[in-house]
């Protein structure tokens, strides 16, 4: 009589058959994002991946991190896209949000967004993801921008933190003159540039666009000032003309190794330097406006999109319902352990009050986020006429008149293209 093996073993055996095919074949889900793998908050990522994998052996997702310039800036994305080879699932900013949507890569993702479940997220959330009455694209986060100072490095030089634009290129040049680099811009063109700078602009009263986006709105004086403002902090070598990283990696640029005194950045600083740069005393405050008063500001975020020709919608669905609807315990977790940032779900919030009760973290809350508005959401193309013309003030030292000029002749003929 044949020894047969044990019914659990033949079990396992056939378990394993079934995710063969899976695991080697690239039957998977393919997860794709910026940044380092060492990165803590992509470390973060990572163990929810593989909680994932181990409690749905059958449905393997696999997570891949590319440098951030390559990421935004450059052609991986609409390179794998064009090619039909893009990931299942990858992260879109309000800046590319449009250029994905229109250009037909984003599912619909309304069916995860329904009844109560879309009753979490604030109404402007919804409305950042929302095209043609549908949503493509699940909002996770919101980070409004502000301006981080080095607390030591002010007071050793005698500057107040400024309010005002004239007060910010005093200050400048006092700290300039106690050979510190006195704040650092984003000089890299591209979305996170032009974000930055959006702020500015909107506070002289100006915009690219009228709401409707008919109708060029960018030759302004309220528009050339906001980008001499920016050219005079590059010109007059207030801000360092280059960068080796991404500004918004606050512990890459100079203020992360205490050189630099301001910068101009998000909220999501907080925890990059509390874990990266814990010996830098620092603080925040609204950002300059043209007379100090009426402070605006701008809030951004990321949103998790998934590919619609992904060969897995159901599972990548599965996926990005299970780290950002399904209960609390991840958003929490992203936005206050892994990050420092608002979650655009009430719940989350609530459940992560006693968080944002703390230092900084309650001076964006009380402060910051109620003067934010939105990152709009510009085509492609606009968010690189927009760039252009900041460089072009920036290191071409284009007056502000001539480059918004120059800036609204091509706004006009992209939406008189469109319309």
């Amino acid at each position: 009589m044949k020894n047969h093996p044990p019914v659990h073993w033949l079990k396992s055996i056939i378990a394993c058959l079934c995710l063969f095919p899976a695991v080697c074949f690239g039957q998977g889900i393919q997860f794709w994002k910026f940044g380092s793998a060492s990165d803590s908050a992509n470390q973060g990522l990572a163990k929810w991946v593989d909680q994932w994998n181990k409690e749905n052996p059958r449905k393997p997702v696999q997570i891949r991190f590319f440098p951030f310039d390559e990421y935004m800036n450059g052609t991986l994305l609409t390179t794998a896209f064009a090619s039909e080879s893009g990931p299942d699932i990858f992260w879109a900013s309000r800046g590319t949000f449009l250029q994905y949507a229109k250009g037909g890569v984003l599912a619909d993702l309304s069916d995860l967004l329904t009844g109560e479940a879309k009753q979490d997220f604030s109404q402007p959330s919804i409305d950042a993801i929302t095209v043609d009455g549908k949503e493509y694209a699940m909002p996770f986060e919101q980070e409004p921008v502000a301006l981080l100072y080095n607390t030591d490095l002010l007071q050793k030089a005698g500057v107040q933190v400024p309010k005002t634009w004239d007060e910010l290129l005093a200050a400048c040049e006092k700290l300039k003159a106690a050979h510190l680099i006195p704040i650092v811009i984003e000089p890299q063109p591209g979305a996170y540039e032009n974000f930055t700078w959006y702020p500015f602009l909107w506070q002289t009263g100006s915009d690219v666009t009228n709401p409707e986006m008919t109708k060029a709105t960018f030759d302004s004086p309220g528009t050339a000032k906001a980008l001499d403002l920016w050219r005079t902090l590059i010109q007059k070598g207030y801000a360092p003309r280059t960068a080796t990283d991404i500004t918004a990696n606050v512990v890459s640029t100079p203020f992360g190794s205490g050189q630099a005194a301001m910068e101009v950045v998000g909220m999501w600083a907080i925890q990059q330097l509390q874990s990266a740069a814990p010996n830098i005393k620092f603080d925040f405050a609204p950002l300059p406006t043209p007379n100090g008063a009426n402070p605006i500001t701008i809030y951004g975020g990321w949103s998790q999109a998934i590919n619609a020709k992904s060969k897995n919608l159901a599972l990548a669905k599965e996926f990005t319902a299970w780290m950002w609807v399904k209960g609390t315990e991840r958003p929490v977790e992203w936005c206050t352990k892994l990050n420092s940032k608002f979650s655009p779900r009430k719940s989350v919030l609530a459940a992560a009050k006693s968080f944002y009760d703390q230092k900084y973290l309650n001076t964006f809350r009380d402060v910051i986020l109620p003067t934010a508005r939105a990152e709009p959401r510009y085509p492609s193309a606009l968010v690189e006429i927009i760039g252009d013309t900041l460089q072009a003030a920036m290191f071409r030292n284009e007056p502000g008149a001539q480059a918004a000029s120059e800036g609204q002749k091509k706004i006009a003929a992209f939406l008189n293209s469109n319309h």
